[in-house]
């Protein structure tokens, strides 16, 4: 498996995308905010989407989809504006875009999904995105750049990857793009990812696969812990390569690929973090279960006492000893190993050392380093991706609307 410079998520054969800016906010920023990604042939689709109770339209709109059929032409996507909180007059809206991108391109009814992402409770303005329909199908062509920053919101980068994996058959692409700085926890975020591949891959296995990447990805980082209600990753499978990964060496192969691009997007997002100035892995070893391994990563990785320590580069053991607890798994204080990177700074529960605080601090000084928590009680691990809070993240989020 070979990692593609500047690879995105029309780099596997037979993607195009457009983007342009319709102005959709309203406040004549000039950022490009609308745009459509297609196949040249139908694709098969799996999706994950939020567990958020409150549904945007689009999210509603490609569940309903996706349960009637597997195959799709593409994605329109539009930020700025997240179609939430809309009513029956959101998912209509929804609707009357994808239709006229259906009959502009000449495809079947339903034969697009819908991703949005942008303020909540806003109706989308679906009279002066109509006017950019033709010049988006007009524009399309085989690069991304102009769609992976279309999708952006508090972003301060685009975010793209893409592998190149050869079989003894011959080889397959995976390819994606994904936004999301706020508002990312587990079960999905404030985020929208797309990921396409060349590969042929049936439904089912092509899900599972999904699911497994996102677990170990998208499921695994949080900025600030707030779950959105856009959020949605999306896996497009055209076929194109003509290199079936349905069995053997070749699903292990398009697994791996599909894992690399999943965690590299979700990766960039922490590290694009709202206001963030440190990346931080938190690794739990060795607890009774796997369900206590991530509810106390994502416990520690969501402290905003953890999270300001982290800001500050200040090695307070005792703040994570407490995170521990008040994660109510099952442990023993006193079996308890901290790491900060390979610096083994607690053990049984106790400070080694003050004489370490120092070399912790030139450690958590960097902009990534790692925080190791050796339980001592199972077998089970778990590693969550999250950053720090800094003073930034709170002007950010104070003045999203304004």
């Amino acid at each position: 498996m070979k990692k593609i410079n500047h690879g995105g998520v029309t780099t596997p054969l037979g993607y195009q995308s457009s983007a342009i800016c319709a102005d959709i906010k309203g406040n004549k920023s000039g950022k490009k905010d609308f745009g459509i990604l297609v196949s040249d042939v139908p694709a098969v689709v799996s999706a994950t989407f939020t567990k958020n109770k409150v549904k945007a339209a689009p999210v509603i709109y490609d569940i309903q989809l996706l349960s009637e059929k597997s195959e799709f032409f593409g994605i329109v996507i539009n930020s700025g504006n997240a179609n939430a909180c809309t009513g029956k007059l959101g998912l209509e809206n929804t609707k009357r875009i994808c239709s006229e991108f259906e009959n502009r391109l000449q495809i079947d009814n339903k034969s697009l999904l819908m991703a949005s992402t942008g303020v909540i409770g806003v109706q989308l303005p679906v009279n002066k995105m109509l006017k950019y329909v033709n010049e988006i199908v007009n524009e399309l062509d085989d690069t991304d750049d102009n769609l992976a920053e279309a999708i952006l919101t508090t972003d301060t980068v685009i975010k793209k990857s893409a592998y190149l994996v050869e079989t003894e058959n011959g080889a397959f692409v995976v390819g994606g793009i994904a936004k999301g700085a706020g508002m990312i926890a587990p079960d999905m975020a404030t985020m929208l990812a797309f990921i396409t591949t060349d590969a042929l891959v049936n439904k089912d296995i092509q899900d599972e696969v999904l699911r497994l990447a996102v677990e170990e990805s998208f499921n695994s980082i949080t900025v600030d812990g707030d779950m959105s209600t856009n959020d949605s990753v999306f896996l497009f499978s055209n076929g194109m390569s003509g290199i079936s990964v349905n069995h053997g060496e070749n699903l292990e192969l398009f697994k791996e690929a599909v894992k690399a691009v999943c965690l590299d997007l979700a990766q960039m997002i922490v590290r694009d973090g709202e206001g963030a100035t440190k990346f931080v892995i938190i690794n739990i070893k060795n607890a009774k279960s796997y369900e206590d391994a991530k509810r106390c990563a994502f416990k520690i990785a969501n402290s905003p006492l953890c999270k300001t320590m982290f800001f500050g580069s200040d090695p307070n053991w005792g703040r994570l000893m407490a995170t521990i607890g008040s994660s109510l798994i099952d442990f023993d204080e006193d079996k308890v190993d901290i790491y900060f990177d390979n610096l083994k700074y607690v053990e049984n529960g106790l400070l080694i050392s003050e004489d370490l605080e120092d070399k912790a601090y030139e450690i958590m000084k960097k902009d990534c380093f790692s925080i190791t928590i050796d339980l001592k009680i199972g077998t089970f691990s778990k590693t969550v991706y999250t950053c720090d809070f800094s003073y930034d993240y709170v002007k950010i989020n104070a003045d999203y609307r304004t």
